[in-house]
């Protein structure tokens, strides 16, 4: 179960604002007032373009491997020139000959509060990964800039390198915020790279981006609707294992559990007879209900304790059978405690569950940060406390599927993907929300073909369609990175995936 309710007693949220200042290493100021409208922050997001994109292009990666001939920009999009609120950004041209004719794609990861740097770019589907000890890069075989000019975007505000000059604006996370500072970025960027107005243009991303892309695709075409010259070419979103409505995800992990036979019997009864699944986490936190939430504790720190939750089949880091404690070198992101589950902190295991961390010092060198253009006074933590912390709490269990009805109407392009051993937002989940919208069926379901293997199985729906992504857990480009970049390029193309046609 991937979305959260905390308890944020009034003391608590006093004593962790007045940590603020030293929690995201910048001075920031005091400010009244909301935050600007989204048309309003595009346009002091135009008004400080400055150079551009050259002034943000990337000409000295540290570590960068050799040979590598497509152009890097990064840096800072202004969302809110009153707030001093801007973005960061990491922009991959597309690694082929005629990459200004290829779409754009943006990139979100999840959390909320989860870098799309840290996470999707240097351990997903980037170009690059960190070697191992994280002073060097090494290229990535399966980037998805093979197919498209690719826009790592670190949001909402406090997530990353991103910032704000203004305390007020980390009091408080909303859907709403997020996709109007999402909308103003855009806007920004086409200022510094207007030879991409042209261009398809796309949203991708995974986990609570399922809040995250709907409402931006929302936000895009209400723009393109209202008078104006600048239309964003915008063609639709893929989102992957997708948070989107918490009874359906609730119930669904639920399910998804017991008969991944995970939690027992007893378990599995208390928590359907107890759990409020449109309002209670029963899998992370139940603020209504003891019952319910005894449960839930007892399956996620009992009875699932020693599995990684984000790939049940996937191996785990756990101690050796002659020690009572975790490896000290596990990766704190993978570690189970309680404080991390519980605000879906991404657990990116990969290959070796135990390996070191070695993302955070690769993007706190600081020779690094000025070849990306990122503050050096912030220290780049992979998913922000601050941000899931204080994101609202309505929001974690607010319903997507009203934006979904509303998009539907609009001939945009949408892809549903989700890898079939995530324990965090399982694929069970997503089939009730998909079955609620009760769309007419095009294509009925088959097992997709990846290098004549099931790569999952599809179903194609008016105006949608849903893939399964066979042995991948929560982060789908990381566990089945040639099935992820073959689905992209599908999705791109507009096209199913290829079936098995044994008469040809």
């Amino acid at each position: 179960m991937y979305q959260l309710l905390l308890l944020l007693l009034e003391m608590m949220m006093r004593m962790r604002m007045m940590m603020v200042i030293n929690m995201c290493g910048m001075l920031v100021f005091s400010s009244a007032g909301g935050a600007a409208a989204a048309a309003a922050a595009a346009a002091a997001a135009g008004a400080q373009g400055g150079g551009g994109g050259v002034a943000d292009l990337v000409t000295s990666l540290p570590g960068q491997p050799a040979g590598v001939e497509f152009k890097q920009y990064a840096g800072y999009v202004t969302v809110s020139e009153a707030h001093g609120r801007a973005l960061f950004y990491w922009f991959v041209e597309a690694d082929h000959k005629d990459a200004a004719s290829l779409p754009v794609a943006l990139w979100f990861n999840g959390g909320p509060g989860c870098s799309s740097v840290g996470a999707g770019f240097l351990q997903e589907l980037g170009p690059f990964f960190p070697n191992a000890d994280g002073t060097g890069l090494i290229r990535n075989k399966q980037s998805w800039n093979k197919y498209a000019n690719i826009v790592f975007v670190e949001s909402p505000t406090a997530v990353g390198y991103s910032y704000s000059n203004t305390s007020s604006d980390y009091e408080l996370f909303t859907d709403k915020l997020t996709a109007e500072d999402n909308l103003a970025f855009i806007l920004g960027w086409y200022v510094k790279f207007p030879e991409y107005k042209t261009n398809e243009f796309y949203l991708t991303g995974e986990s609570f981006a399922g809040h995250y892309l709907p409402e931006l695709a929302q936000q895009i075409v209400l723009y393109n609707e209202k008078p104006g010259d600048f239309k964003i070419n915008f063609k639709g979103f893929a989102v992957g294992n997708a948070a989107t409505d918490a009874y359906y995800d609730n119930l669904g992990a639920t399910n998804f559990y017991y008969y991944h036979s995970l939690i027992s019997d007893q378990t599995y009864a208390t928590l359907i007879e107890n759990c409020d699944f449109a309002q209670d986490l029963p899998v992370d936190y139940s603020l209504h209900n003891a019952t319910c939430n005894e449960a839930a504790n007892y399956a996620l720190d009992v009875e699932m304790n020693e599995i990684n939750i984000y790939n049940i089949y996937g191996l785990n880091c756990n101690p050796p059978a002659n020690t009572t404690t975790r490896p000290t070198f596990t990766k704190v992101n993978q570690t189970f405690q309680k404080s991390f589950v519980r605000v879906g902190m991404i657990q990116l295991a990969g290959v070796n569950p135990c390996a070191p961390d070695n993302v955070t010092p690769y993007l706190n060198t600081p020779a690094v940060k000025a070849a990306l253009h990122a503050r050096q006074d912030i220290q780049w933590v992979e998913c922000s406390n601050i941000v899931s912390n204080f994101y609202s709490l309505p929001d974690y269990t607010r319903s997507i599927l009203p934006v979904y009805q509303f998009l539907l109407t609009k001939g945009i392009r949408i892809w549903v993907y989700s890898g079939d051993v995530d324990g965090i937002v399982p694929t069970t989940g997503t089939r009730y929300w998909l079955a609620e919208l009760n769309l007419p069926i095009q294509t009925a379901w088959y097992p997709w073909n990846h290098s004549s293997q099931v790569g999952g199985w599809s179903q194609v729906y008016e105006n949608l369609t849903f893939v399964t992504v066979r042995d991948a857990g929560h982060e789908v480009p990381q566990y089945q990175p040639g099935r992820a970049l073959q689905l992209f390029k599908y999705f791109l193309k507009g096209q199913s995936l290829p079936g098995f046609d044994y008469n040809n």
